[in-house]
């Protein structure tokens, strides 16, 4: 392994992790607008949506990383 695959394969997994933590944080601000809107918390709920929407795009990249990686790893050992 060279310097350089070392380096992508760090950024890759730190880009995995972030995406990870985003795509959370979408999932529990919609959670948290979910319990607002069933409290009757109208306003709240549609910030928590509101604010949620921009945390979309992290859902997907974590898998195609992923998978990146695994591909990259399982092909080296060959």
């Amino acid at each position: 392994m060279t310097i350089s695959k070392a380096y992508q394969r760090d950024i890759l997994g730190l880009a995995f992790i972030i995406s990870s933590v985003l795509a959370t944080l979408f999932i529990l601000l919609d959670i948290s607008a979910l319990f607002a809107y069933l409290n009757h918390e109208e306003k709240i709920a549609s910030i928590f949506i509101h604010e949620s929407v921009y945390f979309l795009v992290f859902l997907i990249p974590p898998y195609f990383i992923a998978k990146y990686m695994n591909r990259k790893e399982s092909s080296n050992k060959q």
